[in-house]
This record gives structure tokens, sequence and C-alpha cells, in this order.
């Protein structure tokens, strides 16, 4: 009785339909939708075993014909290697005749998909003497698609002459009019037509009474031909874009923290500029070294130069953040009193409170930039790290915010404030200002005096060291300019 052997259940199966199915049990994807492709890449494939097989064999039988004991060592192992060589070039011949012929498949199928949609188009031309039908409206998307762009079923098709099927396309080949996309039309979604917008209300009756309302209410100069009586109004105060903010900060008493804010506004006024100083403490010196004589908390007070001199006004507000705390909610009470205030200024120079985080956060809501006065000692060097870890966690509007530095009362007589100094060249690079603030008892003299060093020593050389700060304050960001624009003149 003959045994039929029975079909390997690993082994892919020749016919179409059977493909597909044997794909979809081992988890696959099968692309090859042509059986006499494969015959082909079979065939190529034996034929290249083949002849690696045969120059095998012949390396072999050249080895053998010559005598063991008559071949040298090195001229076995350059028949060896050149047995190689040749097998290489043979496999690299054989698999260049493959990729040709794979070409010329590819090129073929082209060919035929080319002709079908000719035939295709020549039948579903207008005949002559025939009107060409009206484009049907577009079809809905989920619909099915037509005959001629439907998939065809998996079945067995028919090898025409030169091993191939006609009716069978190469997947990578597009079937729609787009030859970009490289998928079938009914794949692709359909173009939206352009949505006809409604029709707008036809506008009001255009009265005289609604015309005389509209030029009364919207031109000045136009309402006295219509009233007798115009109204006078105040001209609106001129626009001014947002001020510069400086904060200067300290993490202990005793660094010239004040002084330097008074002193680096009267520089900024000496240059012109409107300068508005805030000082957050309750109690603070600010206003003393102005020739005040008492404390103002929460009054805006102007102090202005001589008569003779050329020099700006300069505007000052004590605010007490804890006074503030019921007026806004959320905190923003300090920040919105100093945009409040600096309306019409130039610039704002903000003297927090000595170690005061709270303070220290509310102001960084107004995205300034922050100085910090150091001492040449090792508190100063020690406290660095904290400083910068601490703005670090506070930028405000989440922007990086970590301040500069300016050694204050500077005496390069003495060792260790130059040793100071180079260590903090060392930890901070160029956030440490390149100049420094001298030492000089006319700082002390001068608060006594009721003014500023500027004012008491002019000639001084901590004078100069305020206005190279002064540079490189209006280096950072430039002043606020006010614009005028819109401004109606008045008769008074």
């Amino acid at each position: 009785m003959t045994e039929h052997a029975l079909p390997d259940p690993n082994e892919p199966p020749e016919d179409v339909a059977s493909l597909y199915s044997w794909a979809n049990l081992h988890g696959g994807k099968y692309r090859d939708f042509s059986a006499s492709r494969a015959e082909i890449r079979e065939k190529t494939r034996q034929r290249t075993e083949e002849a690696i097989e045969e120059e095998r064999l012949r390396a072999q039988r050249e080895a053998e014909a010559q005598p063991a004991a008559e071949a040298a060592p090195d001229e076995s192992r350059q028949r060896e290697f050149a047995a190689q060589q040749a097998a290489q070039s043979a496999a690299q011949e054989a698999a260049q005749r493959t990729a040709q012929e794979a070409a010329q498949e590819r090129a073929r199928q082209a060919a035929e998909l080319a002709a079908q949609r000719a035939a295709q188009q020549a039948q579903t031309a207008p005949r002559a003497g025939q009107q060409a039908p009206w484009p049907q409206p577009p079809q809905n998307r989920y619909a099915a698609p037509p005959p001629h762009l439907q998939p065809s079923p998996p079945a067995a098709s028919t090898p025409s002459q030169d091993g191939a099927s006609s009716s069978q396309r190469a997947p990578w080949l597009s079937t729609d009019a787009d030859e970009n996309t490289g998928r079938p039309a009914w794949l692709m979604p359909e173009r939206p037509e352009s949505i006809a917008q409604p029709a707008l209300p036809p506008s009001p009756e255009d009265t005289l009474q609604s015309s005389r309302d509209r030029l009364v209410s919207r031109w000045f100069a136009l309402r006295s031909i219509f009233e007798d009586n115009v109204p006078t109004q105040s001209a609106p105060a001129p626009t001014a874009a947002r001020a510069p903010v400086i904060a200067v900060f300290s993490l202990a008493g005793g660094v010239g923290k004040t002084s330097l804010v008074a002193t680096l506004g009267r520089v900024l006024s000496a240059r012109g500029e409107r300068v508005l100083l805030v000082d957050t403490a309750a109690y603070g010196l600010l206003p003393f070294f102005f020739g005040a004589r008492d404390q103002r908390p929460g009054l805006l007070r102007t102090f202005s130069p001589p008569v003779a001199s050329g020099d700006a006004p300069i505007q000052m507000i004590t605010l007490d953040p804890e006074t503030l705390n019921s007026e806004l909610a959320n905190a923003e009470a300090l920040t919105a009193e100093i945009l409040k205030y600096a309306r019409g200024v130039s610039r704002v120079v903000v003297d927090l409170a000595t170690a005061s985080g709270a303070t220290t956060r509310r102001i960084m809501r107004l995205s300034p930039q922050i100085l910090v006065p150091l001492v040449p000692d090792m508190c100063s060097v020690v406290s660095v790290s904290s400083i910068d870890a601490f703005f670090e966690h506070n930028n405000g509007n989440g922007k990086p915010a970590l301040p500069y530095y300016v050694l204050n009362q500077f005496d390069p007589s003495l060792p260790l404030h130059l040793d100071v100094r180079e260590v903090l060249r060392e930890q901070l690079g160029d956030r440490l200002l390149p100049f420094t603030l001298r030492h000089t008892p006319a700082v002390s003299e001068a608060l006594a005096e009721g003014m500023t060093v500027m004012d008491y020593a002019p000639n001084s050389a901590v004078t100069e060291d305020y206005a190279s700060l002064a540079g490189w304050v209006k280096s950072l960001s430039a002043p606020a300019s006010t614009s005028f624009r819109g401004v109606r003149w008045s008769e008074r």
C-alpha cells in the first residue's frame, strides 16, 4: 500500500489563496503575490548554490591534483585564498543577476499595469459625437469602492508566457490617480469641499440719527457741530513702557545695601533718568540720604535736585509688605503698588528687606535684575551658595534669575580682600562685577550730613566706582521712555 507523504504545515504553500491563510495562521504578512516570481527566485537561488558548489569542487580537485609532498605551505595557502576569492566573486555575480532579474520583473509588471489603465481609460472615455457625462457628486467615504478599484479576491491566476500573472500588481505601485500617495483612491479621505458661508444679515438702514450718534461718540472735534456745550476732559496720561526693575538683596546686614541703593539712584538721576526708589523696610534709612528728617511709610515722596542742577528728580515710596496682605489676594498687593507708582518713571530700584524671603518672592514677580553687595570676608564666601540656591528655587515667572554680585567696602591694600576677590571670581565667574566699590569713610559721613557720597565727595574714588555701577545697570536694560502720542493740547 502506497503511503502518501503529508505536507509540512510550516512550509509555505504555492497557491495564493492558501498563502493568505498560511500567513494569517503564522502571524506574518505575506507580500509575495505572484507564484511565478517565487519560482524565478527559487531557480535563481538554486543556480547560485550550484555555481558555488561547482566552484568549490573545482578548487578542491585542483588542490588534490598537486602532490601533498611537493606543495609548499605558502603555495597551499595561496590556493586556498584564491579559491575563497573565486567563491566570493561567484556569489557576488549570482547576487547581481538576481537583482537584475528582480528589476526586470518589476518593470514588466509596471508595463502591464500601465496597459491595464490605458484600456480602462479607453473604455470610459466618451466616443466621438457623444457628450461627456456630468461629474458625479462625491460619494460617501464609507460606501463600497467602485468595481475597478476594489481589491481582487485571493485566487490562483493563470501565469502568462513570461511566468507572471497579468491580473496581479506589485504592492509598491500606486492604484490611485495621485502617484505620490501610493494608496488606492478608496483608502484616501475625500477632500472637503468648500463650505458655503451663510449670507450675512443686511445691515440696518444708516439713518441720519445713527450717523450723528456715531460721529459724536468717535471724534472729539466734531462734537461741537452737534452739541453746544462740550464737556471738557482732562488730557490722558502719557503712555509709558514698563520700567525695568533692579532689586538689591543681602543675606546679612552691614554690607552697605541701603547706601548702594541711594547712591545708585542718585547717579542715575544725574544721567537724566527719573528713578523710583522703593524701600520694603517699614522704617529704613533710605529717605535720610536725600535730606529727609522723618519716615513716612506709604507716602510717595519726590526729592528735587538744586535749581542750578539739570538732574532729574527722584521719587521714593516706603512699602510695608505686612500691611498690604489684606488689600489684594494671592500676595499681589506689593507688586501692584509698585507698578502703580512706577507709571512715568524710567527705572525702579528696590531696596529689599534684609534676609526677607517672602518679600523677595513677591518682588520676583516683576522679573527684576538682582544685585547682591558683598563685603570681602569669610561670611560672604560661605553665603554665596545659599543665595544662589534661594534664587534658583524662586524664579518668579519661570525664567532663570541668578543674581549678580559686587564687592563693597573693598580695600586693595589688605591681602584678605584680594584673596577673597580671587575666590569669588572662581565661584561666580562673570556674575561678579569686574569693578569694586572701594572703602571710604565718606559714605558714613555723607549719611550724617543727609546726602549721598556723590554730593558729599563728588571727586572721591568711590564716586567713580558708582559711576561704573550705573553704566553697568544701563547696559543690562535701557531706561523706559515715555511716549506722548495721542495727547491732546488744552487751553489753560
